[in-house]
């Protein structure tokens, strides 16, 4: 019999989706998207894109000189010494404040998006009895981290523009100059960019699990809190 000559009674086996493709057709037809994944999810390559895309937007920002100026500044206004203020000016200004930046990202990038299939997973399989596998979960992180792309992307062009790392992109830009933490939090809650990101998780884990997109949204909100508070400290 041909290798690809379906037997009578066997159900051929469909293959899954191009795995480049997906991380287009996750802007426009997520749905579909996680569809065609279900009994193979996908992430190794959406990670990757993640990892490379962020880690390379790092350079712009501490290329500007921002981060080393805004760190310098809040050092002054602790009464730093001045030998720690001039090594970390120093230390900047070296190719090893860069690398240090970029590095960051490549191993914390995954780190975070382990974290958030973590928490998932935990809201999901324990807490709402979901019976999915660790990879739908780290899957949905993943291709929801690849629609925020687009939110770091406006935010790093935002920085180098602006020479600040004050962008505010929801609420905050209503609540003074001065902007406290929570105020900051409620900036990021109201972030549009930022929440397109959190819906195309939950909407996955939607489809994965085959119940509506309120359980996705359920499932999502511890990641959605530590996002919260993590982009606040920004």
């Amino acid at each position: 019999m041909d290798a690809n000559t379906v037997g009578d009674g066997e159900v051929p086996k469909q293959k899954g989706p191009n795995e480049f493709g997906t991380l287009g057709t996750i802007f426009v037809n997520p749905r579909a998207t996680f569809a065609a994944m279900a009994e193979r999810p996908r992430f190794l390559l959406a990670m990757m894109l993640v990892v490379v895309a962020i880690s390379a937007m790092a350079v712009p920002i501490f290329q500007s000189g921002v981060v080393r100026d805004e760190t310098l500044a809040k050092l002054e206004e602790k009464g730093t010494p001045e030998p720690q203020i001039e090594a970390t000016a120093k230390f900047f200004d070296s190719p090893a404040g860069m690398i240090m930046g970029v590095a960051g990202n490549i191993v914390g990038v995954p780190f975070a998006l382990l974290f958030s299939a973590a928490l998932l997973f935990f809201m999901g399989n324990f807490m709402l009895g979901a019976k999915l596998r660790f990879p739908h979960y780290l899957s949905a992180a993943a291709y929801g981290s690849v629609v925020g792309i687009v939110d770091h992307a406006v935010r790093t062009a935002l920085v180098v523009a602006k020479g600040s790392m004050d962008i505010r992109l929801g609420l905050g830009n209503l609540l003074g100059e001065d902007l406290p933490y929570l105020g900051r939090v409620l900036d990021s809650l109201t972030d549009p960019l930022l929440l397109w990101g959190m819906a195309i998780t939950a909407l996955g884990l939607a489809v994965y699990s085959k119940k509506g997109f309120g359980f996705g949204v359920i499932a999502s909100i511890p990641t959605l809190l530590v996002t919260l508070l993590l982009s606040a400290m920004r």
